[in-house]
């Protein structure tokens, strides 16, 4: 046995020794404690090159058991995933908390009132460029389509007229003739040039209806100009013309016109009632933005215990502010364009008719003058001294009274002179019947009917312009409001960023 043997010998001789010193120093009743086993989970199988690196197992992550359910679902979800699980999971970790859901409220309330804002400001432009139409190019299209009517209608009575007149036609009254067929040729241009801007379902038929009144406005004068000529010289043969060109006139033109100016009168009401109803759906954008902000100051209470936020409150004041403006304007607007609009809409129509059922009356009393027929001419003298009278019937008397006085004893004189003129020519005095009819002196059907043709512009005239004021009005309630509406929105966003800032802060 080496010395290396014997001295390791001797050093487990004298550690046993030391052991039994120590167990007999213990007490006796003392029993020794059995400590549990430990046994590790299990864990992944171990690397091949363990042994090279015997330090690899802590780096080794023991597998946990699946979990089930809801949550099972979610956790492989995430492992699908890969990163952008695990983003989703931070970023609704980040919602679930006080702060995450305050910048949520924050951006929902900015989302709600950016949609009202832009809702309500772009209702009130479509609503000014609208009305900015309807004043500047529906309406004046209509009182175009009129001036068509009645010059046309006027150029005829002038024409007629002069074949009864004693003598050949005065220089003056021809001149009447060619400003009434001039008048009718830049009204129909402008019936064009309007029915472009206004981008109305029917403007195909107005233009085409315009084209062909065009086109039929040098056959009227034509055949005009031809009647003339012979009725100079003398030849029967100038009345053949001229009540062929009347019958073009009122068969063919004048329906034409006629169908014109109901077609734009009718845009003219449509558009007004379109334009003042109202805008229900930006008032309840705006409505909408004002709950989410009561609901998010009320959900800033459950979250930090304080009734009152300034900022929330200045918003929601602003907010307020922008939905009673927009209410107004609409109540406004409505105001002007159902209820003002309407009662001179109405009036206006009445006299644009009398006005061109008189014309045409007169252009009847002349053909049957030439022609002998009374029994249909007295029936229709009548049926225009009623609509002339009901039209003035309807016409405010406080700014009109002067001119419907004069407008019924003109419509007087021109039935007395009617009458006599029809019965003179009953009884076979023709001559005395040209005289009643002709202009002179004395009071004919031809005086009679000047006087109440210019009455009855006059009125149209000041029914016109009220109908434009009506609108104007109904354009001033959207002025600004576009702009407006906008600039309060953005402040009242402002206000609500600024109220929420500070508790933000209290997290960062």
């Amino acid at each position: 046995m080496t010395r290396a043997q014997r001295a390791e010998r001797a050093k487990r001789r004298e550690k046993a020794a030391t052991q039994a010193v120590v167990a007999a120093a213990e007490p006796a009743d003392r029993k020794a404690v059995k400590l549990p086993r430990f046994t590790p989970r299990k864990s992944k199988a171990r690397p091949d090159d363990l042994v090279a690196h015997e330090d690899a197992w802590l780096d080794q992550l023991e597998e946990t058991p699946r979990r089930k359910g809801l949550h099972g679902i979610r956790t492989r979800l995430g492992e699908y995933m890969g990163g952008t699980g695990r983003w989703v999971g931070d970023a609704w970790g980040f919602v679930s908390s006080t702060v995450g859901k305050l910048l949520l409220m924050l951006l929902m309330v900015t989302l709600f009132m950016v949609a009202g804002a832009w809702a309500a400001s772009q209702a009130s432009a479509n609503r000014e460029s609208g009305l900015q139409t309807l004043l500047n190019a529906t309406e004046p299209m209509s009182n175009s389509a009129h001036t068509l009517f009645t010059s046309m209608s006027q150029a005829d009575a002038l024409a007629t007229t002069s074949f009864v007149q004693p003598g050949l036609q005065t220089a003056e009254s021809h001149q009447e003739y060619l400003d009434a067929i001039d008048s009718a040729v830049v009204a129909a241009d402008e019936v064009l040039r309007g029915s472009v801007v206004t981008r109305a379902d029917d403007t195909d038929s107005v233009q085409d209806l315009v084209r062909e009144i065009q086109r039929l406005i040098p056959q009227y004068t034509g055949l005009m100009e031809r009647a003339q000529a012979n009725q100079r010289v003398g030849n029967p043969l100038g009345v053949a013309y001229m009540t062929q060109a009347s019958s073009l006139m009122h068969e063919t033109m004048l329906l034409k016109a006629q169908v014109i100016l109901d077609t734009t009168r009718e845009q003219v009401e449509d558009e007004m009632n379109r334009l003042t109803r109202a805008q229900l759906v930006p008032l309840s954008g705006l409505l909408a933005a004002l709950l989410v902000l009561g609901g998010a100051q009320y959900a800033l209470w459950r979250m930090f215990r304080r009734r009152l936020n300034k900022g929330f409150l200045a918003a929601t004041a602003l907010t307020l502010v922008a939905m009673v403006w927009l209410g107004a304007s609409n109540i406004a607007a409505w105001d002007a364009g159902r209820h003002e609009f309407a009662g001179t809409a109405g009036p206006y129509e009445q006299l644009t008719n009398a006005r061109t059922q008189a014309q045409e009356m007169r252009t009847a009393e002349t053909i049957t003058l030439l022609t002998r027929n009374t029994q249909r001419t007295t029936m229709s003298m009548n049926d225009t001294s009623a609509e002339v009278a009901n039209a003035l019937d309807a016409v405010s008397a406080v700014t009109n009274a002067d001119e419907i006085i004069t407008a019924r004893n003109a419509l007087a004189d021109w039935r007395l002179t009617h009458t006599s003129m029809m019965n003179a020519l009953n009884s076979g005095d023709y001559d005395r019947a040209v005289e009643l009819s002709a202009d002179s002196e004395e009071p004919t059907t031809a005086t009679a009917f000047s006087l109440l043709d210019d009455s009855l512009g006059e009125l149209i005239g000041t029914a016109r312009y009220a109908q434009r004021a009506h609108i104007n009005d109904a354009l001033g309630t959207t002025r600004g409001m576009s702009t407006g509406l906008l600039v309060l929105m953005l402040a009242a966003i402002v206000c609500a960023f600024i109220g929420a800032r500070p508790r933000i802060q209290e997290y960062v």
